[in-house]
């Protein structure tokens, strides 16, 4: 476990701290399973925060993991800014349609202060409980959009990838606005006390390498320096196979990369060999057909399988390769962290 005054290391420290232990961190993305263990909606919980927080509360208490990290959402920066969001009651919020077309249109967006929305205080008051109330040794992990992702949100991942081939400048202009209000949203989840910040950017991999470098890693840089002073790592995930991505992701400062599962393609293997030990690669077991779809046999094993095949690269964390989806079966996430604490490299 990590003692309390080590949380100002970085990743790759901890993670190597670790390693010198031959132990390994492990840090699954859970975070909507804790509405099962308390019969709780999602709805409620992501509307909450008192809920929100005594879910992952749950989870911890019965998980013990390393880094516990509120639910993931990619709707809240963009309902902040008033686009027409679907709220499930079993499934997490989403965004109804893409209502932003041209750069004239963030006018009446830049007058939004997206702090004084109900939903992000709620997720920021989250954040708060988080670092009062669970055990000084967990780490606290926050989630904000990708400025490439929100971008996709105001005008449809279409259309940003048309616009990052014939209208480059205009996408340019939208990652600037989004950059902006990500970082103000940043700021306030790290003075939340929150111990790492994940970047969300699932439409960067519809990107070729200079375009994801020019509309996401640049301006997740900007986001980064904003709070480069508060002993905060970032963390940045993109879903799918992101081979393509991975000197772009490393390059752009953050702390660590947040790689989805094999079955995507993913090499985690070529990865590590790939980016500098400075960069933490976290990941990888499949969170549906393994964790929520799997016997606790088959997590043991692909568990297992992981810890092996990266046995050798200090600059690892074990986590899935996404955030895990309710209905994932508590003995399977158990599993996991039984088969990560009993390893010995």
């Amino acid at each position: 476990m990590i003692n309390s005054l080590t949380k100002k290391k970085t990743l790759a420290a901890l993670a190597a701290e670790a390693y010198a232990q031959n132990k390994r961190l492990a840090a699954p993305l859970a975070g909507f399973p804790g509405c099962d263990l308390l019969n709780m909606s999602i709805k409620v919980a992501q509307q909450n925060y008192g809920m929100h927080y005594n879910c992952i509360e749950a989870l911890v208490n019965r998980l013990r993991p390393d880094a516990a990290f509120m639910m993931m959402d990619l709707s809240v920066e963009a309902n902040a800014l008033g686009l027409p969001v679907r709220f499930p009651t079993h499934e997490s919020s989403t965004v109804e349609h893409h209502p932003i077309n041209t750069v004239d249109d963030l006018d009446y967006l830049r007058q939004i202060n997206i702090l004084q929305d109900a939903r992000i205080q709620s997720y920021i008051k989250t954040i708060e409980m988080m670092k009062l109330g669970l055990p000084d040794e967990v780490l606290v992990g926050a989630y904000v959009i990708g400025p490439v992702t929100l971008a996709g949100l105001l005008e449809g991942a279409q259309q940003v990838a048309m616009d990052s081939v014939l209208e480059p400048d205009k996408l340019d202009e939208f990652c600037r606005f989004t950059t902006s209000v990500i970082i103000e949203y940043a700021r306030a989840l790290v003075n939340a006390g929150a111990d790492m910040l994940c970047i969300l950017e699932p439409t960067g991999v519809i990107l070729g390498p200079e375009q994801f470098d020019r509309f996401s890693g640049q301006y997740v840089n900007h986001i980064l320096q904003s709070y480069k002073y508060a002993g905060v790592d970032t963390i940045y995930h993109i879903c799918g196979n992101t081979m393509h991505l991975i000197d772009g992701m490393a390059k752009s400062g953050v702390g660590a990369i947040s790689i989805d599962s094999p079955d995507t393609g993913f090499d985690i293997v070529k990865a590590l060999e790939q980016v500098p030990q400075k960069v933490v690669v976290i990941g990888n077991v499949n969170p549906t057909r393994i964790m929520k779809d799997g016997t606790p046999e088959e997590v043991a094993k692909e568990t297992k399988d992981l810890l092996e095949k990266t046995a050798k690269y200090p600059n690892f964390i074990l986590s899935t390769g996404c955030d895990l989806p309710p209905g994932t079966p508590l003995k399977n996430m158990q599993v996991f962290m039984e088969t990560a604490r009993e390893f010995k490299i």
